[in-house]
């Protein structure tokens, strides 16, 4: 018996009727709906596995169930984008501080102890490290100078006018590195409360004092500290004896404070909770005060032209938000008493000491060399800046200040090849040199003063002239010893002269193409001279600002806006380049730092002078972070 299925067979097709057969209806689904996407979900979230919606400040979630809501990343990045920026974040940490170690490996132990003062005093760290950073990109050694264009290069005869050796460690042989008031009291504290009515603390007045000679390399070589400090030391001032000190006055200490008042605004003075920019100005109304009684005293005398030399240089760096009349009047008062006194001659009826040893005859005839080439040196710099031609002769008193050097010299560099040495006679040589080195400079920018201005008659220098002078500041600079160059050192007086190198060689470039009509110099192009120089000036001046930061920088300030209107004009030219822009940028950053530091009113009024010849000029100044600048000063942002 078989087990058969039998099935229903199949029928042929039926034969279709007229059309088309039916098709089956198509169902149409509405399209699934797709959760809105989040860029990162929440710690709370993420650890329960549930989904989140990305609400900040607290999602759904974590809002009903009354939990802390945190997320791992910032607002509108992903996870992978968080990471990545992180990364970058990371990388260039690594990077700055890679090369703040490098620099620290090659730098003696002077600039090693200004970079660690720098990070032990800075507010923030990361921004401490990346400035200084920033600052050693510029430093040859670690950077090379870039070629402003390809017709700069110099031919064989004259030289790079920037270029330095860059084999040499780096050194600071300085009185910075000596600071001995940098952030703590003094180890003694010297009478100068009985010369002044301002303030009774003498251990802040001491450390003005020290502030002083330790940041302004200018007005600190017109007054010899040790017979200052004799005089000050010695007795009580009492002008109604009619006893007088050669060296000290209460109107000299009193400008000597108000400028060292503004010196300090670097850092905080511990013991000293006040505002050293307003404790500045009645320093200054003080010496203003003692400035008549000092004029009636029917004589002419050192402190008076001292005085009156470093108030001339606090009111023209006020400007004209305070003393605007002052600054005219001292100048004259400056001039009449320096002839006077007769300092180019040695001074003799000033300085006759009676009843003294031989010995300190000497050393009193050496101080008034001294003081009288640093005069020499601070009328250079304002004929360079404000007069037409210069002010006072060539001093015929001797250098005797090169004698102390020479004697000390060998030592000196033998020291600052082998170790670092900080001793006394090492510094004191190192100051010398720089102070050597600055006369001579002053010595070539009177030659090309007075070269403009004959006769009281405008004459100019032919082509030759202008050479000669130029291939004159070349062999300065290469007449420098290897511890004076940017490359070795980036001590602050180093930096300072160097950038007067470039002010006294842009300033004859500039005078020179302006009046011969001709950008051609020697068979070289005078516009890229000028470039080159102005380059190399903002880069010293940047390196100054990066670790010392710049605020009472008044040579700075004017020499960043000679270069800004120096270079104006090429902004205007389809032949500017970006670093003609990175020059005229950096000026005017620093000038906007001084000016929103509230320490001098003339870089204030040296930029807007530039803002204004912009825009009457048509030309749209580079930013330069003004407008950041304004908001934090409003105390607004973004």
């Amino acid at each position: 018996m078989s087990n058969t299925v039998k099935l229903r067979p199949l029928l042929p097709l039926a034969a279709a009727a007229s059309g088309p057969p039916p098709t089956a209806p198509v169902i149409t689904r509405p399209p699934k709906r797709k959760g809105s996407q989040v860029s990162a979900a929440c710690n709370g979230c993420r650890k329960r596995k549930v989904k989140c919606d990305g609400v900040r400040p607290s999602c759904y979630t974590c809002k009903t169930s009354n939990s802390p809501c945190v997320y791992p990343v910032p607002e509108g990045l992903s996870q992978r984008q968080a990471q990545k920026q992180k990364l970058n974040y990371v990388s260039r940490a690594h990077e700055n501080s890679q090369r703040v170690l490098e620099l620290l490996r090659a730098s003696r132990d002077g600039a090693s102890q200004d970079i660690l003062k720098q990070l032990q005093h800075s507010e923030h760290l990361d921004e401490a490290i990346q400035s200084i950073a920033d600052a050693s990109l510029l430093l040859p050694k670690f950077h090379e100078q870039r070629r402003v264009s390809t017709d700069l290069s110099s031919p064989p005869g004259l030289g790079d006018p920037t270029s330095e050796s860059t084999t040499q460690p780096l050194s600071n042989h300085d009185s910075f590195n000596r600071d001995p008031s940098a952030n703590s009291e003094p180890d003694h504290a010297l009478p100068v409360s009985r010369w002044t009515i301002v303030s009774r603390d003498n251990k802040l007045l001491t450390h003005l004092f020290d502030i002083f000679w330790m940041w302004d390399s200018t007005l600190s070589h017109l007054v010899d500290r040790e017979l200052f400090i004799a005089d000050l030391s010695a007795t009580l001032p009492d002008l109604s004896t009619g006893q007088r000190r050669s060296f000290c006055s209460p109107f000299l200490v009193n400008a000597i404070l108000a400028v060292a008042s503004l010196h300090a605004t670097r850092k905080s003075f511990s013991p000293y909770s006040g505002n050293f920019v307003v404790l500045s100005l009645e320093f200054a109304r003080c010496a203003f005060d003692l400035l008549e009684s000092e004029r009636c005293s029917g004589s002419s005398s050192l402190t008076l032209l001292q005085g009156a030399a470093i108030l001339w240089l606090f009111a023209k760096n006020e400007g004209a938000r305070a003393f605007p009349t002052q600054a005219a009047s001292l100048g004259s008062l400056i001039q009449r008493t320096w002839s006077e006194l007769g300092l180019e001659t040695g001074g003799p009826m000033a300085f006759r000491v009676s009843g003294t040893s031989e010995a300190h005859k000497v050393k009193i005839w050496k101080a008034v060399s001294h003081m009288t080439w640093g005069f020499y040196c601070f009328f250079a710099k304002m004929a360079a800046l404000f007069s037409p031609d210069m002010l006072v002769p060539r001093p015929r008193i001797m250098k005797a200040f090169e004698d102390v050097e020479a004697q000390q010299g060998l030592c000196s560099q033998a020291s600052f090849l082998s170790t670092s040495d900080d001793s006394p006679d090492s510094q004191t040589s190192h100051q010398l040199q720089v102070f050597s080195a600055k006369c001579s400079l002053c010595e070539i920018s009177n030659q090309f003063t007075s070269g403009f201005s004959m006769n009281e008659q405008a004459s100019l220098l032919d082509s030759r002239q202008c050479t000669a002078l130029y291939n004159k500041l070349l062999c300065w600079k290469l007449s420098l010893p290897n511890h004076l160059m940017t490359s070795n050192s980036v001590s602050p007086s180093v930096l300072l002269l160097q950038a007067s190198y470039d002010f006294v060689a842009l300033r004859l470039l500039y005078s020179y193409t302006n009046h011969a009509g001709t950008d051609l110099f020697d068979g070289r192009n005078a516009a890229s001279l000028q470039v080159l120089h102005a380059s190399s000036m903002m880069t010293n001046l940047w390196i100054y600002r990066s670790i010392y930061t710049i605020k009472h920088e008044f040579w700075a300030a004017e020499y960043c806006s000679s270069v800004a209107h120096a270079l104006l004009p090429s902004l205007e030219t389809n032949t500017s380049t970006p670093v003609v822009h990175d020059i005229v940028g950096r000026a005017c950053c620093i000038l906007n730092e001084m000016a929103c530091a509230g320490v001098s009113g003339r870089a204030g009024e040296l930029l807007k002078g530039i803002e204004e010849r912009a825009r009457a000029s048509r030309i749209r100044v580079p930013a330069y972070g003004r407008q950041e600048a304004d908001e934090e000063a409003h105390g607004g942002g973004p």
